[in-house]
């Protein structure tokens, strides 16, 4: 047994590494050893194949706004990444399925639960530097020279994008251990994020690089940028590692029994107003439900940015319209499905009369309703901003069918866990090949609707309900496709 509090260094050294194992062991039983090991491949060809192509295709396209679209992407990306307060909490706090995690060893061990969580942080930042930003950088580095960039314009690049990823990760585990520790902290936190956001957009009183300190080394190549960058990330990992609990307390609640009132609700459902029910119970109890209305909402207003971006802030005369937002509207609605699969593990229903394609048509519905209020607002709220009223209609159906479509086919190839199965290289090319070129067709006729008026509009309610109709299809399907398979945490054997 080890004395004291900590371990020796060689020790620390071992358990570094068994976490990196672990993570590792996770990707391969979620999404197979193929699947984990062809990921940055497939990353790293998409790179490149997009590196060489973008000159030749969007040649006005500034070197700044490249910069800021990778530096703002990889801020976005540690922010995402870096929320493993929340992590730390749900994995100390509950066990997932049958799966234990090395954080749980401070339960029996003399180990510091905040030692675990900076080799955790640790593990993570190497994990995904490798992972995703090694690929990147030389999927890059193989295009160059296509587009008359030097090598060291590239390492220069793979610096500044990985100090930028650093700062949004290290920033995100503070705001998720506030989170856990002070609520007042957390909004003044998410205020002070918010406040700086605006004076560089839309008020313009701050320049991008003076928010992201690695964009503006570009511009101004003082190294005391990038040293100020290194202590600020030092800073906040610091503080959230002394901010992070050491033990945390399951929250308890009681409720009144609701089934059986919620079912009544869903009685047009059918057979599935049950589990259709209890869905929807646990979204409300969980808390999650704030958290997938506000997720879809924000990743809408996300899509609005990007297209404003490139109408605006890039320049390209695209004549986008109403449909053409309604399409990536209903695209974006896979997420709710995700988040819904993601709400819980399902390994408690082994024993109950229930299969798995059931509780999947029961989320997949749940997804369609969620989504059709937020799509149909937004939907509507861009149709009076730009005086396209007149376009209402296809618009929302455009919406709805993209929303059934793509949910339908993640519903297919994920079925309870989208959040990892998308990791699988084979099931994001499927769902690229099965998605996409439908949504190309839809976005393409959309933007014919000014110069060929009705024949696109029918053409564009044609495809609509030709996705429909597919939809309908694949749900009839998902018994076949899921048949005999268990409710597991780590689904090891998929089926194609």
């Amino acid at each position: 047994m080890w004395r004291g509090q900590s371990l020796p260094f060689d020790a620390d050294k071992h358990l570094f590494t068994l976490m990196l194992k672990e993570e590792l062991r996770l990707h391969k039983s979620l999404i197979g050893p193929m699947g984990s090991a062809f990921f940055p491949i497939f990353f790293f060809v998409s790179t490149a194949s997009l590196a060489a192509l973008v000159p030749l295709f969007l040649p006005n396209l500034s070197h700044s706004t490249f910069l800021l679209m990778f530096h703002v992407g990889s801020a976005m990306y540690g922010l995402f990444v870096g929320s493993i307060g929340h992590i730390g909490e749900e994995i100390w706090s509950r066990r997932l399925g049958q799966v234990n995690f090395i954080l749980q060893m401070t339960e029996t061990l003399p180990l510091p639960f905040r030692k675990l969580m900076t080799m955790f942080y640790l593990k993570d930042a190497l994990f995904y530097i490798l992972y995703t930003y090694l690929p990147l950088i030389c999927g890059i580095a193989v295009a160059a020279p296509l587009a008359g960039i030097s090598m060291g314009s590239i390492v220069k690049l793979g610096l500044t994008m990985i100090l930028t990823f650093m700062t949004g990760m290290s920033l995100s585990f503070l705001i998720s251990a506030l989170a856990v520790r002070s609520k007042p902290a957390f909004i003044f936190m998410l205020s002070s994020m918010a406040s700086l956001t605006i004076l560089v957009w839309p008020l313009h009183i701050l320049e991008p690089g003076q928010l992201i300190l690695p964009l503006g080394y570009w511009s101004n190549p003082n190294p005391l940028l990038i040293v100020s960058t290194m202590i600020l990330t030092s800073l906040f990992f610091v503080v959230a590692i002394l901010t992070i609990r050491e033990r945390f307390e399951t929250a308890q609640r009681r409720y009144k029994s609701a089934l059986l009132e919620v079912e009544h609700k869903f009685s047009f459902t059918g057979e599935l107003k049950i589990l259709l029910a209890k869905e929807w119970v646990e979204l409300r109890r969980s808390g999650m439900l704030k958290q997938v209305t506000a997720g879809l909402a924000g990743a809408l207003l996300g899509v609005y940015l990007i297209i404003w971006f490139i109408e605006t802030g890039i320049g390209l005369a695209f004549p986008f319209n109403t449909v053409s937002y309604s399409g990536f509207v209903g695209f974006m609605g896979v997420l709710t499905y995700s988040w819904i699969t993601n709400m819980e593990h399902n390994e408690s229903l082994n024993p109950l009369p229930v299969i798995v394609a059931d509780v999947i048509k029961a989320k997949f519905v749940l997804h369609l309703i969620l989504t059709a209020g937020i799509s149909s607002g937004c939907v509507l709220l861009i149709a009076i901003a730009r005086k396209e009223t007149s376009l209402m209609f296809p618009s929302l159906l455009v919406a709805v069918a993209n929303a059934v479509y793509a949910g339908a086919i993640t519903a297919k190839l994920t079925g309870l866990w989208t959040n990892t199965m998308f990791f699988d290289v084979g099931v994001i090319s499927r769902f690229a090949v099965t998605v996409i070129p439908s949504l190309f067709v839809m976005e393409l006729l959309s933007l014919w609707i000014w110069y060929l008026e009705t024949t696109a509009i029918y053409a564009i309610i044609a495809v609509a309900f030709l996705q429909i109709g597919a939809a309908v299809m694949i749900l009839k399907g998902l018994h076949q496709k899921w048949r005999g398979v268990p409710f597991a945490f780590a689904l090891i054997n998929q089926r194609s």
